[in-house]
């Protein structure tokens, strides 16, 4: 079964960013994953890595809604 992976990103990924996620995520599901990269600049910076029902935020957008939140 092919494993879906979108990756966002703020910027565009240069091809060796590429290849390290591609290799972590490889690791984790076997040979059979599609990578969809896409840049939304409200990240403001970071990635956000969608993995099946997993997600992986790691963007600037993402940490200030947490701090956010936590003021509240």
């Amino acid at each position: 079964m092919t494993e879906n992976v979108s990756v966002i990103s703020a910027k565009p990924l240069s091809d060796k960013d590429k290849v390290r996620i591609e290799k972590i995520f490889g690791r984790k599901h076997g040979e059979s994953v599609v990578f969809d990269y896409s840049v939304d600049a409200s990240l403001i910076g970071g990635l956000l890595i969608i993995d099946g029902n997993d997600y992986y935020d790691s963007t600037v957008s993402g940490r200030l809604a947490k701090m956010k939140r936590g003021l509240q």
